[in-house]
């Protein structure tokens, strides 16, 4: 997220792919926090919109307007060349917080953007949409997991037919949730069809700033704990599953 005041000072020193094997990616924002452009229109109050608002703008046509779609435009651009800044590097990916990148308007300027500047070099999307089927059967967040699908379908078109590079099974949504059993959450993640599969999760440590950013907090520890546990492994394991950067699949 470079919209994040912390984004140059600790992105700096551990994400540069020379010191990591993992893909790094931009988590388009364009809800809640700061712009890094002035967005006198869509962020009039110097905050941009609620994941709710946002949405709601968005099939409503309200994006469409000409100024909020150059206003669009500049965020984007200027969130990817923070990251360039900082990694010397393009994105290997472009997701979006509250998987914003995949509603209209703003689907098709990531999409431009991504097709000039991130796909020459090998750059894929995150894609939402999975069958309901899949959902059904998964049996978690089910709701959730279905709308946020169905927000994606037309980017997921619109990335096929381009042929961009992408997950083609996406998983991961979850209710957040004390409730929810991580162990099994993840076995469930970890099944399912596909030949380049997502799992969407959240780990991470908790301080005082993310406090005042997000709800979500001590559940990402708990998938930190979990994702770092022999228990994952030996789940992997019986899974026959492997984890890989984007260029380790075999096919497109």
């Amino acid at each position: 997220m470079t919209v994040s005041p912390f984004w140059a000072e600790e992105a700096s020193p551990s994400g540069r792919a020379e010191q990591i094997d993992a893909d790094t990616g931009l988590h388009l924002t364009l809800t809640d926090h700061i712009p890094l452009t002035q967005m006198p229109k869509l962020a009039e109050s110097g905050h941009l919109p609620s994941n709710g608002r946002l949405i709601i703008m968005a099939l409503r046509g309200q994006l469409e307007d000409e100024t909020i779609r150059q206003e669009l435009a500049g965020e984007i651009a200027a969130q990817i060349d923070a990251f360039a800044a900082v990694m010397g590097r393009v994105p290997d990916f472009i997701d979006g917080h509250h998987h914003c990148h995949q509603l209209p308007v703003i689907r098709d300027l990531v999409l431009e953007a991504f097709a000039a500047r991130i796909a020459p070099q090998g750059g894929y999307l995150r894609l939402c949409q999975e069958p309901l089927p899949a959902i059904l059967k998964r049996g978690r967040a089910v709701l959730r997991a279905a709308v946020i699908s169905a927000l994606g379908q037309g980017f997921a078109r619109k990335v096929t037919a381009a042929g961009f590079k992408a997950n083609d099974s996406f998983r991961g949504v979850r209710d957040f949730t004390a409730r929810e059993k991580t162990g099994d959450l993840f076995a469930r993640f970890l099944s399912g069809e596909g030949e380049r599969p997502l799992i969407m999760c959240h780990p991470g440590l908790v301080d005082g700033h993310l406090i005042g950013l997000d709800p979500l907090t001590d559940l990402r520890e708990v998938e930190l704990e979990y994702l770092a546990s022999d228990a994952f492994a030996a789940l992997l394991e019986e899974k026959n599953v492997q984890l890989v950067r984007f260029s380790g699949f075999s096919v497109r």
